[in-house]
Protein backbone atom coordinates (compact mmCIF):
# COMPACT_ATOMS: atom_id res chain seq x y z
CA UNK A 1 0.00 0.00 0.00
CA UNK A 2 2.86 2.37 0.87
CA UNK A 3 4.43 2.00 -2.61
CA UNK A 4 1.04 2.22 -4.36
CA UNK A 5 0.42 5.59 -2.71
CA UNK A 6 3.95 6.72 -3.49
CA UNK A 7 4.68 7.16 0.23
CA UNK A 8 8.15 7.53 1.72
CA UNK A 9 9.30 7.34 5.33
CA UNK A 10 10.85 10.13 7.38
CA UNK A 11 14.30 8.68 6.81
CA UNK A 12 13.70 8.54 3.06
CA UNK A 13 12.47 12.16 3.14
CA UNK A 14 15.63 13.15 5.04
CA UNK A 15 17.76 11.42 2.41
CA UNK A 16 15.76 12.98 -0.41
CA UNK A 17 16.08 16.52 0.95
CA UNK A 18 19.54 16.05 2.56
CA UNK A 19 18.40 17.47 5.90
CA UNK A 20 18.19 16.29 9.52
CA UNK A 21 15.16 14.90 11.34
CA UNK A 22 14.82 18.12 13.35
CA UNK A 23 14.68 20.12 10.10
CA UNK A 24 11.97 17.83 8.69
CA UNK A 25 9.95 18.26 11.90
CA UNK A 26 10.39 22.04 11.83
CA UNK A 27 9.30 22.23 8.18
CA UNK A 28 6.22 20.14 9.00
CA UNK A 29 5.33 22.37 11.93
CA UNK A 30 6.16 25.81 10.59
CA UNK A 31 6.68 25.65 6.81
CA UNK A 32 3.70 23.56 5.72
CA UNK A 33 5.59 20.49 4.47
CA UNK A 34 2.70 18.08 3.69
CA UNK A 35 2.73 14.72 5.48
CA UNK A 36 0.47 11.80 6.29
CA UNK A 37 0.13 10.35 9.79
CA UNK A 38 -1.01 6.74 10.10
CA UNK A 39 -1.21 5.82 13.76
CA UNK A 40 2.10 6.95 15.22
CA UNK A 41 3.97 6.71 11.91
CA UNK A 42 4.75 9.68 9.66
CA UNK A 43 4.87 9.31 5.86
CA UNK A 44 5.26 11.70 2.93
CA UNK A 45 3.91 11.61 -0.59
CA UNK A 46 7.02 11.98 -2.73
CA UNK A 47 5.19 13.99 -5.40
CA UNK A 48 3.84 16.37 -2.74
CA UNK A 49 7.34 16.81 -1.33
CA UNK A 50 8.72 17.70 -4.79
CA UNK A 51 5.86 20.17 -5.31
CA UNK A 52 6.49 21.74 -1.89
CA UNK A 53 10.21 22.12 -2.69
CA UNK A 54 9.39 23.86 -6.00
CA UNK A 55 7.00 26.20 -4.22
CA UNK A 56 9.60 26.93 -1.56
CA UNK A 57 12.23 27.58 -4.24
CA UNK A 58 9.99 30.21 -5.85
CA UNK A 59 9.71 31.94 -2.49
CA UNK A 60 13.48 31.91 -2.16
CA UNK A 61 13.82 33.31 -5.70
CA UNK A 62 11.56 36.20 -4.73
CA UNK A 63 13.68 36.68 -1.67
CA UNK A 64 16.83 36.83 -3.77
CA UNK A 65 15.22 39.56 -5.89
CA UNK A 66 14.89 41.67 -2.75
CA UNK A 67 18.24 40.78 -1.23
CA UNK A 68 19.62 44.28 -1.59
CA UNK A 69 17.07 45.54 0.94
CA UNK A 70 18.66 46.51 4.25
CA UNK A 71 17.47 44.45 7.23
CA UNK A 72 17.99 45.72 10.77
CA UNK A 73 18.55 43.26 13.62
CA UNK A 74 18.42 44.59 17.18
CA UNK A 75 20.37 42.69 19.83
CA UNK A 76 19.74 43.39 23.51
CA UNK A 77 22.50 42.68 26.01
CA UNK A 78 23.56 43.68 29.53
CA UNK A 79 27.19 44.74 29.81
CA UNK A 80 26.84 45.28 33.58
CA UNK A 81 25.98 41.61 34.20
CA UNK A 82 29.05 39.37 34.12
CA UNK A 83 27.25 36.13 33.28
CA UNK A 84 26.08 37.78 30.04
CA UNK A 85 29.42 39.24 28.98
CA UNK A 86 29.47 36.94 25.95
CA UNK A 87 27.18 39.38 24.08
CA UNK A 88 29.60 42.22 24.78
CA UNK A 89 32.56 40.10 23.67
CA UNK A 90 30.70 39.07 20.50
CA UNK A 91 29.93 42.72 19.79
CA UNK A 92 33.49 43.91 20.29
CA UNK A 93 34.97 41.09 18.19
CA UNK A 94 32.24 41.48 15.53
CA UNK A 95 31.67 37.73 15.46
CA UNK A 96 27.99 37.99 14.49
CA UNK A 97 28.86 40.24 11.57
CA UNK A 98 31.57 37.77 10.62
CA UNK A 99 29.15 34.83 10.58
CA UNK A 100 26.67 36.73 8.43
CA UNK A 101 29.37 37.83 5.96
CA UNK A 102 30.75 34.30 5.83
CA UNK A 103 27.48 32.50 5.19
CA UNK A 104 25.33 35.18 3.55
CA UNK A 105 27.76 37.48 1.70
CA UNK A 106 24.97 39.14 -0.28
CA UNK A 107 22.79 39.95 2.72
CA UNK A 108 22.63 43.58 3.75
CA UNK A 109 22.19 43.49 7.50
CA UNK A 110 22.42 46.37 9.96
CA UNK A 111 23.08 45.16 13.51
CA UNK A 112 22.09 47.45 16.38
CA UNK A 113 23.10 46.71 19.97
CA UNK A 114 21.07 47.90 22.96
CA UNK A 115 22.84 47.85 26.33
CA UNK A 116 20.06 47.51 28.92
CA UNK A 117 20.22 48.03 32.67
CA UNK A 118 17.98 45.04 33.43
CA UNK A 119 16.28 42.06 31.84
CA UNK A 120 12.69 43.31 32.02
CA UNK A 121 13.66 46.27 29.85
CA UNK A 122 14.68 43.78 27.16
CA UNK A 123 11.55 41.66 27.62
CA UNK A 124 9.47 44.78 27.00
CA UNK A 125 11.58 45.42 23.90
CA UNK A 126 10.92 41.94 22.51
CA UNK A 127 7.18 42.30 23.13
CA UNK A 128 7.10 45.64 21.28
CA UNK A 129 9.32 44.42 18.44
CA UNK A 130 12.11 46.81 19.42
CA UNK A 131 14.47 43.93 20.29
CA UNK A 132 14.88 40.73 18.27
CA UNK A 133 17.39 38.67 20.27
CA UNK A 134 18.13 39.29 23.96
CA UNK A 135 20.37 37.99 26.73
CA UNK A 136 18.50 37.60 30.02
CA UNK A 137 18.95 36.25 33.52
CA UNK A 138 16.98 33.20 34.66
CA UNK A 139 14.24 35.15 36.41
CA UNK A 140 13.45 37.45 33.44
CA UNK A 141 13.39 34.35 31.21
CA UNK A 142 10.73 32.87 33.46
CA UNK A 143 8.84 36.16 33.56
CA UNK A 144 8.80 36.35 29.74
CA UNK A 145 7.08 32.96 29.65
CA UNK A 146 4.65 34.12 32.35
CA UNK A 147 3.79 37.21 30.32
CA UNK A 148 3.10 35.03 27.28
CA UNK A 149 0.13 33.59 29.19
CA UNK A 150 -1.37 37.07 29.24
CA UNK A 151 -0.34 38.09 25.71
CA UNK A 152 -1.26 35.25 23.32
CA UNK A 153 0.62 36.80 20.39
CA UNK A 154 3.82 36.97 22.41
CA UNK A 155 5.61 33.63 22.48
CA UNK A 156 9.24 33.72 23.64
CA UNK A 157 11.56 30.90 22.64
CA UNK A 158 14.65 29.93 24.62
CA UNK A 159 17.46 29.59 22.07
CA UNK A 160 20.33 28.57 24.34
CA UNK A 161 22.01 29.32 27.66
CA UNK A 162 24.90 31.64 28.37
CA UNK A 163 26.93 31.91 31.58
CA UNK A 164 26.11 29.40 34.32
CA UNK A 165 27.22 28.85 37.92
CA UNK A 166 26.06 26.32 40.47
CA UNK A 167 24.22 27.13 43.73
CA UNK A 168 23.51 30.74 42.66
CA UNK A 169 27.20 31.59 42.81
CA UNK A 170 27.73 35.06 41.37
CA UNK A 171 24.86 36.62 43.31
CA UNK A 172 25.58 37.72 46.89
CA UNK A 173 24.29 39.78 49.78
CA UNK A 174 26.62 42.75 50.22
CA UNK A 175 27.04 44.67 53.49
CA UNK A 176 28.89 48.03 53.76
CA UNK A 177 32.45 48.16 55.05
CA UNK A 178 32.57 48.07 58.84
CA UNK A 179 29.12 46.53 59.19
CA UNK A 180 28.42 43.00 60.38
CA UNK A 181 25.88 40.44 59.26
CA UNK A 182 24.15 40.44 62.66
CA UNK A 183 23.65 44.22 62.36
CA UNK A 184 20.87 43.50 59.85
CA UNK A 185 18.80 41.83 62.54
CA UNK A 186 19.24 44.58 65.12
CA UNK A 187 18.43 47.55 62.88
CA UNK A 188 14.93 48.94 62.71
CA UNK A 189 13.58 49.32 59.20
CA UNK A 190 16.57 47.66 57.54
CA UNK A 191 16.87 48.85 53.94
CA UNK A 192 18.00 46.37 51.30
CA UNK A 193 18.48 47.50 47.73
CA UNK A 194 18.36 45.36 44.59
CA UNK A 195 16.85 45.28 41.11
CA UNK A 196 13.24 44.18 41.67
CA UNK A 197 12.00 41.37 39.39
CA UNK A 198 15.52 40.20 38.66
CA UNK A 199 17.59 37.10 39.36
CA UNK A 200 19.05 38.94 42.37
CA UNK A 201 15.68 39.88 43.88
CA UNK A 202 14.47 36.32 43.40
CA UNK A 203 17.35 35.02 45.56
CA UNK A 204 16.59 37.70 48.12
CA UNK A 205 12.96 36.57 48.28
CA UNK A 206 14.13 33.02 48.87
CA UNK A 207 16.42 34.11 51.69
CA UNK A 208 14.09 36.52 53.53
CA UNK A 209 11.50 33.97 54.76
CA UNK A 210 14.29 32.29 56.72
CA UNK A 211 15.06 35.51 58.62
CA UNK A 212 13.27 37.37 61.38
CA UNK A 213 13.81 41.11 61.15
CA UNK A 214 12.13 44.30 59.98
CA UNK A 215 13.22 45.25 56.45
CA UNK A 216 12.31 47.36 53.43
CA UNK A 217 13.31 46.42 49.89
CA UNK A 218 14.20 49.37 47.66
CA UNK A 219 14.26 48.95 43.88
CA UNK A 220 17.54 50.33 42.51
CA UNK A 221 19.74 49.61 39.53
CA UNK A 222 23.09 47.98 40.28
CA UNK A 223 25.11 51.19 39.89
CA UNK A 224 22.95 52.99 42.48
CA UNK A 225 23.03 50.00 44.83
CA UNK A 226 26.81 49.84 44.58
CA UNK A 227 27.15 53.58 45.30
CA UNK A 228 24.87 53.33 48.34
CA UNK A 229 26.82 50.38 49.72
CA UNK A 230 30.11 52.25 49.28
CA UNK A 231 28.67 55.30 51.07
CA UNK A 232 26.99 53.23 53.79
CA UNK A 233 23.57 54.68 52.96
CA UNK A 234 21.80 51.30 53.16
CA UNK A 235 22.19 48.25 55.37
CA UNK A 236 22.58 45.71 52.56
CA UNK A 237 22.17 45.04 48.86
CA UNK A 238 21.79 41.93 46.76
CA UNK A 239 24.09 42.18 43.77
CA UNK A 240 25.40 40.14 40.88
CA UNK A 241 28.87 40.10 39.42
CA UNK A 242 30.91 42.19 38.75
CA UNK A 243 29.41 44.38 41.50
CA UNK A 244 30.01 41.70 44.13
CA UNK A 245 33.75 41.61 43.38
CA UNK A 246 33.96 45.40 43.07
CA UNK A 247 32.31 45.79 46.50
CA UNK A 248 34.61 43.22 48.06
CA UNK A 249 37.63 45.05 46.64
CA UNK A 250 36.48 48.21 48.45
CA UNK A 251 36.21 46.43 51.77
CA UNK A 252 32.52 45.51 51.78
CA UNK A 253 31.51 42.14 53.15
CA UNK A 254 29.79 39.64 50.86
CA UNK A 255 27.68 36.65 51.85
CA UNK A 256 26.88 33.94 49.35
CA UNK A 257 23.59 32.06 49.20
CA UNK A 258 25.02 28.66 50.10
CA UNK A 259 21.61 27.42 51.26
CA UNK A 260 20.04 28.05 47.82
CA UNK A 261 20.50 25.07 45.55
CA UNK A 262 19.24 26.71 42.35
CA UNK A 263 21.91 27.20 39.73
CA UNK A 264 22.32 30.75 38.44
CA UNK A 265 21.55 30.65 34.71
CA UNK A 266 21.51 33.24 31.95
CA UNK A 267 20.24 32.65 28.44
CA UNK A 268 19.22 33.98 25.04
CA UNK A 269 15.60 34.36 23.92
CA UNK A 270 13.70 35.69 20.92
CA UNK A 271 10.11 36.07 19.79
CA UNK A 272 9.17 32.72 18.24
CA UNK A 273 7.52 34.16 15.11
CA UNK A 274 10.53 36.35 14.37
CA UNK A 275 12.94 33.45 14.90
CA UNK A 276 10.99 31.25 12.48
CA UNK A 277 11.06 33.90 9.77
CA UNK A 278 14.74 34.63 10.33
CA UNK A 279 16.07 31.20 11.27
CA UNK A 280 19.23 31.67 9.18
CA UNK A 281 20.15 34.79 11.17
CA UNK A 282 19.30 33.12 14.48
CA UNK A 283 21.60 30.23 13.60
CA UNK A 284 24.34 32.68 12.59
CA UNK A 285 23.95 34.42 15.96
CA UNK A 286 24.18 31.13 17.86
CA UNK A 287 27.30 30.18 15.93
CA UNK A 288 28.85 33.48 17.01
CA UNK A 289 27.59 32.82 20.56
CA UNK A 290 29.26 29.39 20.70
CA UNK A 291 32.48 30.79 19.25
CA UNK A 292 32.44 33.52 21.90
CA UNK A 293 32.23 30.86 24.60
CA UNK A 294 35.16 29.01 23.05
CA UNK A 295 37.24 32.20 23.19
CA UNK A 296 36.19 32.93 26.78
CA UNK A 297 37.30 29.47 27.86
CA UNK A 298 40.53 29.30 25.85
CA UNK A 299 41.69 32.95 26.11
CA UNK A 300 40.36 34.40 29.39
CA UNK A 301 43.08 37.07 29.54
CA UNK A 302 42.22 38.32 26.05
CA UNK A 303 38.53 38.42 26.92
CA UNK A 304 39.24 40.14 30.25
CA UNK A 305 41.06 42.93 28.41
CA UNK A 306 38.03 43.45 26.18
CA UNK A 307 35.72 43.60 29.19
CA UNK A 308 37.99 45.92 31.18
CA UNK A 309 38.33 48.33 28.28
CA UNK A 310 34.61 48.28 27.47
CA UNK A 311 33.11 48.81 30.92
CA UNK A 312 36.08 50.18 32.87
CA UNK A 313 36.70 47.61 35.58
CA UNK A 314 40.00 46.20 36.78
CA UNK A 315 41.57 43.54 34.60
CA UNK A 316 42.16 41.28 37.60
CA UNK A 317 38.46 41.32 38.50
CA UNK A 318 37.22 40.55 35.00
CA UNK A 319 39.79 37.75 34.67
CA UNK A 320 38.76 36.20 37.98
CA UNK A 321 35.04 36.34 37.14
CA UNK A 322 35.47 34.90 33.64
CA UNK A 323 37.40 31.95 35.02
CA UNK A 324 34.60 31.10 37.49
CA UNK A 325 31.69 31.15 35.02
CA UNK A 326 30.74 28.08 33.01
CA UNK A 327 30.43 29.41 29.46
CA UNK A 328 28.14 26.79 27.99
CA UNK A 329 25.24 27.36 25.61
CA UNK A 330 24.01 23.76 25.88
CA UNK A 331 20.53 23.16 27.31
CA UNK A 332 20.28 20.37 29.88
CA UNK A 333 17.17 18.90 31.45
CA UNK A 334 18.59 20.05 34.81
CA UNK A 335 18.72 23.65 33.50
CA UNK A 336 15.07 23.61 32.45
CA UNK A 337 14.21 22.05 35.81
CA UNK A 338 16.10 24.87 37.56
CA UNK A 339 14.03 27.43 35.66
CA UNK A 340 10.84 25.63 36.64
CA UNK A 341 11.98 25.64 40.26
CA UNK A 342 11.98 29.43 40.18
CA UNK A 343 8.23 29.28 39.69
CA UNK A 344 7.73 27.40 42.94
CA UNK A 345 9.38 30.13 45.00
CA UNK A 346 7.33 33.06 43.80
CA UNK A 347 3.69 33.66 44.65
CA UNK A 348 3.12 35.70 41.48
CA UNK A 349 3.23 32.45 39.56
CA UNK A 350 0.09 31.18 41.23
CA UNK A 351 -3.37 31.72 39.84
CA UNK A 352 -6.13 33.44 41.80
CA UNK A 353 -7.44 30.16 43.19
CA UNK A 354 -4.00 29.38 44.63
CA UNK A 355 -3.08 26.62 42.18
CA UNK A 356 0.27 26.75 40.36
CA UNK A 357 0.21 28.11 36.85
CA UNK A 358 1.34 25.62 34.22
CA UNK A 359 4.21 27.28 32.38
CA UNK A 360 6.46 25.32 30.06
CA UNK A 361 9.81 26.67 28.94
CA UNK A 362 9.61 26.95 25.18
CA UNK A 363 12.99 25.56 24.16
CA UNK A 364 13.39 24.68 20.49
CA UNK A 365 16.62 22.79 19.92
CA UNK A 366 16.59 23.11 16.14
CA UNK A 367 18.57 26.36 16.20
CA UNK A 368 21.35 25.10 18.50
CA UNK A 369 21.38 21.82 16.59
CA UNK A 370 22.00 23.55 13.26
CA UNK A 371 24.53 26.00 14.72
CA UNK A 372 26.59 23.23 16.31
CA UNK A 373 26.53 21.15 13.13
CA UNK A 374 27.68 24.07 11.00
CA UNK A 375 30.59 24.52 13.43
CA UNK A 376 31.42 20.80 13.05
CA UNK A 377 30.55 20.06 16.66
CA UNK A 378 29.08 16.67 17.30
CA UNK A 379 26.36 16.85 19.91
CA UNK A 380 22.70 16.87 18.92
CA UNK A 381 20.59 19.61 20.51
CA UNK A 382 17.15 18.92 19.11
CA UNK A 383 16.30 17.78 22.65
CA UNK A 384 17.71 18.89 26.05
CA UNK A 385 20.74 16.92 27.23
CA UNK A 386 20.50 14.33 29.98
CA UNK A 387 22.65 14.09 33.08
CA UNK A 388 24.66 16.78 34.86
CA UNK A 389 26.82 19.42 33.24
CA UNK A 390 29.53 17.74 31.19
CA UNK A 391 32.95 18.78 32.47
CA UNK A 392 34.67 17.88 29.21
CA UNK A 393 32.32 19.10 26.45
CA UNK A 394 31.10 22.67 26.56
CA UNK A 395 29.48 24.88 23.97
Amino acid sequence: MQNELNLITIQEAMDLLHVSRSTIDRWRKFKGLPYIKIGKEIFFNEKDVHAWVKQHTKIEDNYEDQIDQLQTIIIGYQSQTAHMWSSLIMKELRLFEEEIALNYPNRRVNIQWIDATNGLELVEGIISGGVHIASLGDYPIIMSHQISNLLPKFRPVLLCFDGKTSHSSGISLVIPKGKKYRDLFHSRGTTITTVVNSSASHRLNQWLPNTNFDYEIINQDMNSSYSNIMQGCVEASVMWEPYVSLSRLQGARTIDYESINDDYLTGVIAQEQWAQKNDDLVIAYLKAHIRTHQIARSSPLKVAKIISKSIGIQHSISTDIISKVRWDAAVYHQDLKALKNLLNHNKSYYSYDGSPNNIDINYQGYYMDEASKQLNLHRLFDQPLDGKWDAEILY
